[in-house]
């Protein structure tokens, strides 16, 4: 279902399916099993590539796996130049974060690689000055911590005289808000934003209402979206969609009364001074009036409660993310 204010006017049924929330993804792939034999992978008959490999094996085994940080020196070089982009370049740097920061203690005696390790090695795969090496990585799901499922990571190396010099993985930065300080207040807003949310919000209903698809597009940051539908081009012709389907229906007969949003409950949530979150409960209604059983009498064709992302953009509040049918942990 691409979005569920609409549905009742696209189908125009008395009779409305509830809105479902979206469902948490479930893996859909093998799990990842690591080698049953992980360090035999760390060898090659090419003298080059058997040293470079033997020193990854170290770096996986008596950093990663040991944390025999103390050591790193024998296997970084000094200038050792990461991109992980939550990781700094530099050994004394590594050194000092997994020493004195994580308090890192070193597993004696340090048992070989297993395929029983949570990060377990897959494949090893070296070329020229490069070592790669593929792990497990166990990944819990979002909705359920207590499951998970499995997907793969790399680290990749570029190695000079058996050690290494420069490294790669897929890390990204977390995504989301910065954090707060604990002791900060909440950001209230000023009077004057709050009154500007309230105005684009009010516009929002009435273009929807009057089937208005420049004005409904333009409540909407260029990039914003309701639902899986995705910009200003895409939010026009949702509407103008709507108003075909419509004449569509009656000239077959249909009797369409007038359209009518209702938000209610408001709570008005911001993030920051540029960005809030606007929480609510909906409902879509048919009809002019009338006593009920009437042609023109009053029909809910939806109702739920959403949670719109607002952005504020040059001086004004905008709609980046309208969600009618949020989950449980997205309200």
């Amino acid at each position: 279902m691409k979005f569920a204010l609409l549905a009742a006017a696209l189908t125009l049924s008395p009779a409305i399916a509830p809105t479902t929330a979206f469902a948490q993804m479930r893996a859909l792939s093998d799990p990842v099993v690591g080698h049953p034999d992980p360090e035999s992978l760390f060898t090659s008959p090419d003298r080059k590539l058997h040293r470079n490999k033997q020193a990854a094996l170290r770096i996986q085994r008596e950093l990663l796996k040991c944390n025999e940080w103390a050591r790193a020196g024998e296997w970084l070089t000094d200038r050792y130049i990461q991109h992980n982009p939550v990781a700094a370049s530099g050994l004394k740097g590594v050194q000092d974060y997994f020493l004195n920061v994580a308090k890192r203690t070193p597993t004696v005696p340090c048992p070989n690689l297993s395929a029983n390790d949570p990060n377990a090695v897959v494949a090893v795969m070296a070329e020229g000055d490069y070592v790669t090496i593929l792990t497990k990585r166990i990944v819990p799901y979002a909705d359920d911590p207590s499951q998970s499922y499995t997907t793969t990571w790399f680290d990749t190396w570029r190695f000079v005289d058996g050690k290494a010099d420069e490294h790669w993985d897929p890390a990204t930065l977390p995504t989301g808000p910065a954090p707060q300080a604990a002791a900060s207040a909440p950001y209230l807003g000023t009077d004057e934003d709050r009154a500007a949310i309230n105005a684009l919000m009010w516009r929002y209903d009435r273009s929807l209402d009057h089937y208005d698809a420049e004005a409904y597009a333009a409540n909407f940051t260029p990039d914003g979206a309701f639902g899986q539908v995705k910009g200003h081009d895409a939010l026009r012709k949702m509407i103008t969609d709507l108003v075909a389907g419509q004449d569509k229906r009656r000239a077959e007969g249909a009797t369409i009364g007038k359209m009518h949003h209702f938000t209610m409950n408001q709570w008005l949530e911001f993030t920051g001074p540029t960005t809030a979150r606007y929480h609510y409960y909906h409902q879509t209604v048919f009809g002019t009036g009338g006593a009920l059983g009437s042609p023109t009498a009053p029909v809910m064709a939806a109702a739920g409660q959403g949670v719109d992302d607002l952005v504020k953009v040059d001086g004004k509040w905008y709609i980046q993310y309208r969600n009618v049918a949020p989950t449980r942990e997205q309200e």
